[in-house]
């Protein structure tokens, strides 16, 4: 009754389906991560210079002052 290549026909197409969808979840979940790395390293490379400038525009007496109070 059941044509054995239809059942078989399907089956792979499922299986193809399955792929595409973890293919694609797997794709944006990595560009997800890169973006959040991306963020994360331009946020540290803001707080560096920030730092920067206030070491290099007052001494260190001044900053501890600045921290104190």
């Amino acid at each position: 009754m059941f044509n054995k290549r239809g059942s078989t026909l399907i089956e792979s197409l499922f299986a193809f389906e399955i792929f595409i969808t973890v293919l694609v979840l797997f794709v944006s979940l990595m560009t997800s991560v890169f973006s959040q790395e991306k963020r994360i390293l331009e946020n540290y490379q803001y707080i560096l210079q920030k730092e920067g400038e206030l070491t290099y525009e007052h001494d260190f007496t001044e900053i501890i002052n600045q921290v104190l109070h």
